[in-house]
């Protein structure tokens, strides 16, 4: 396990440099794509190369063949690229970094209704000016599916939203996959969203931001739709939250200026009441940052990473064990900044799109990597020792890139 972590930071970084220079070349991209509902090859299936500049751009196509086979020809393969495979209709996507040959995919059968669907956990992050009340909401919904199966459906996933909700970002996310731009749809029932949006095996996240006016004081009904293991809500410590009567949430304690409030192995309907009052924004210190993967966070030690709760991302204070794994999006921006980096990417519709060679897009490319190998670290495949290595040599790179900039 530690030569393949080696292995693929060593790749991780060779492909950054790579990235950094403009030369350009072609190669072929080979690889094979298995229906893990079946545990067969997908034969048939579309295979799209996409680069990712302006926008996403088609540069080959293909079909899977009767063993799943495909092969792609690039004639520039110097940018960073995106597999899609469309699979039943549900796209299932593969980053292709500069210099990548080969690329496998698995992919899924769809159905509208799936078991072993459920929320493992909804977080709720508010901060607060003089007029608005900014809101981030993160739900992580786990498809333990046997055999695994997509689940796809008009309403995969419907949330409740406070009166007067103004959505400004909201986001998605499957298993291992960058965030992508997905806008939940109202629905015939009142401030009612859904995503539409395919619930693959594993764990996917949801995330929506929004605004909702505020004077200073606001009422706040959250409406949990499925039983969930842990709903929390943060608010900075300047600001004041009293759960209402009868309400399930719990103080938690406090961290990085966060105060934490859960409701652990909640049901369905169950009341989640609280009153907020005060001002204060999130934040921002080195451990949030470590969490949300920004380069200007110092690297830690081994004995840090190994010595901390939930994989280092700082000193917890009181926060409750089943949210270790979440930390950062309870208390940190949420890496809007970077995770909107990451979609941009995938969204053929977003604004200030970078060009795909030059220092923009290296550092959108390093923040990938970073974002990945803090996903690594808090899932335990990466050690404390080989982490510190590759976030020092990430930060520098990235440190390199930033100031060519300026």
């Amino acid at each position: 396990m530690t030569r393949f972590i080696k292995t693929k930071y060593s790749l991780a970084l060779a492909t950054v440099i790579i990235c950094c220079s403009s030369i350009s070349f072609a190669a072929n991209i080979t690889g094979t794509v298995t229906n893990k509902t079946t545990n067969k090859p997908a034969a048939g299936d579309d295979v799209i190369l996409l680069r990712l500049a302006q926008g996403m751009d088609e540069v080959a196509r293909t079909k899977t063949d009767a063993q799943g086979h495909f092969k792609l020809n690039l004639a520039d393969a110097a940018g960073p690229h995106l597999l899609r495979v469309n699979h039943r209709n549900v796209n299932y996507h593969k980053p292709v970094p500069p210099g990548t040959t080969s690329v496998d995919v698995d992919v899924f059968d769809a159905a509208e209704t799936v078991d072993k669907v459920s929320q493992s956990v909804a977080v709720m992050r508010l901060e607060a000016d003089g007029g608005s009340l900014r809101v981030i909401e993160m739900y992580a919904i786990t498809n333990a599916s046997n055999p695994p199966r997509t689940l796809m459906s008009p309403k995969s996933l419907e949330i409740v939203l406070p009166e007067g909700a103004k959505i400004t970002q909201s986001l998605a996310a499957g298993p291992g996959g960058m965030p992508v731009n997905s806008a939940p749809i109202p629905t015939d029932q009142k401030n009612h969203y859904a995503f539409l949006f395919p619930i693959r095996p594993g764990e996917n996240r949801f995330q929506v931001a929004y605004t909702v006016p505020y004077d200073g004081k606001a009422k706040i009904e959250p409406k949990l739709l499925r039983p969930t293991e842990n709903f929390a809500v943060s608010v900075p410590k300047s600001m004041q939250l009293t759960p209402t009567p009868g309400s399930k949430l719990q103080a938690k304690g406090e961290d990085s200026g966060m105060a934490v409030y859960v409701a652990s192995n909640a049901a369905a309907g169950a009341p989640m009441g609280f009153t907020v009052s005060g001002t204060g924004t999130v934040p921002l210190d080195n451990s949030a940052d470590s969490g949300g993967g920004d380069s200007g966070a110092p690297a830690q030690s081994p004995a840090d990473a190994t010595n901390r709760p939930g994989g280092g991302l700082g000193t917890p204070v009181n926060t409750p064990d089943p949210l270790y794994k979440y930390r950062w999006w309870i208390i940190s921006v949420v890496a809007l900044a970077l995770v909107g980096g990451a979609a941009y990417s995938m969204s053929g519709s977003a604004q200030n799109a970078v060009a795909a060679k030059g220092p923009a897009t290296t550092q959108g490319f390093l923040k990938e990597e970073l974002f990945h190998l803090e996903s690594d670290r808090l899932h335990s495949k990466i050690s404390a020792e080989d982490y510190a290595k590759a976030k020092a040599a990430l930060d520098l790179l990235m440190l390199r890139v930033t100031s060519r900039k300026h």
